[in-house]
């Protein structure tokens, strides 16, 4: 099974007190449903290539989710939270009642500003008077490249934005990629 090793929220590392912190029993949902990802969806790839597996064991584990890759071609509709708009992007995973959204890294430093970014803009995006995405979480890898540590890194970012970043809560869950380095 995958190991979580780390779990921070926003609301702990911001003084802001007027927003809503992340719900424990969604949050623990998600931490079990990534500790419940086998370590054998990481066997047929090696250190520094996509795993397309794990977001789909870790969908499998939260059922009232909208997983991205349910859909034919691989892009579920109701996870393209900005399609009316012509924006083209898309959530991981996606729960319209409980407004979360899921950002699954396996790999890349880059797309985490890229996911706090789809965070705002759901924020920012009104169905039924309500912001699309009250709450974010982020699930990334605690060793990627054998040095790097995208959890912390998830973190310098977070205290970064915290001042522009108009969101509820945002959860980060580090996890051990159980490949060899």
């Amino acid at each position: 099974m995958v190991v979580v090793e780390e779990l921070t929220k926003l609301s702990e590392r911001r003084t802001q007190t007027s927003s809503e912190a992340f719900p424990d029993d969604a949050l623990t949902s998600i931490r079990a449903a990534v500790e419940a990802v086998p370590a054998s969806v990481f066997d047929d790839s090696t250190k520094h290539t996509v795993v397309g597996g794990f977001d789909a064991a870790i969908a499998d584990k939260l059922s009232q989710y909208e997983y991205e890759g349910d859909a034919a071609g691989g892009y579920n509709p109701n996870c393209k939270l900005w399609s009316h708009q012509g924006f083209n992007y898309s959530v991981d995973l996606y729960d319209a009642d409980a407004r979360i959204a899921i950002e699954v890294e396996k790999s890349e430093r880059k797309n985490v500003s890229d996911d706090l970014l789809k965070f705002q803009k759901g924020y920012r995006t009104q169905k039924d008077g309500r912001p699309k995405i009250e709450f974010g979480c982020l699930v990334v890898p605690v060793n990627y490249l054998g040095q790097h540590n995208l959890y912390q890194h998830s973190l310098t970012k977070l205290d970064f934005m915290k001042g522009v970043l108009f969101i509820d809560d945002v959860a980060v869950i580090g996890y051990r990629d159980p490949r060899p380095d």
